[in-house]
């Protein structure tokens, strides 16, 4: 049982002498994780933007037709396509 305890003890040291050099490894990745966070979010608001901005024009467009075409669904349509909107910008900004 003594070598066991000997080797635990020797690997216990060896890995409080390295700690140090384990935390600068870690500080020195981090900046390029944090570009990369940063990069996730801006594609993500300017997804969330474009798909907002589509519904919206689809809604908006589908509401110009039926009231072109004398549909009674019309103010139907038209507040989907505005809660389409509200809601893909309130998602959008929840994500910045």
């Amino acid at each position: 049982m003594r070598p066991v305890r000997k080797a635990s003890t020797a690997l216990m040291t060896g890995l409080a002498l390295s700690q140090p050099l384990l935390l600068q490894a870690q500080t020195m990745v981090a900046p390029t994780f944090q570009g990369a966070v940063n990069d996730i979010r801006t594609i993500a608001v300017a997804s969330g933007t474009l798909v907002a901005g589509l519904v919206g024009l689809v809604g908006l467009g589908r509401t110009a037709y039926k009231l072109s075409q004398g549909d009674s669904d019309s103010m139907t349509s038209l507040i989907f396509a505005i809660v389409g909107i509200v809601l893909g910008f309130l998602a959008n900004t929840f994500i910045s």
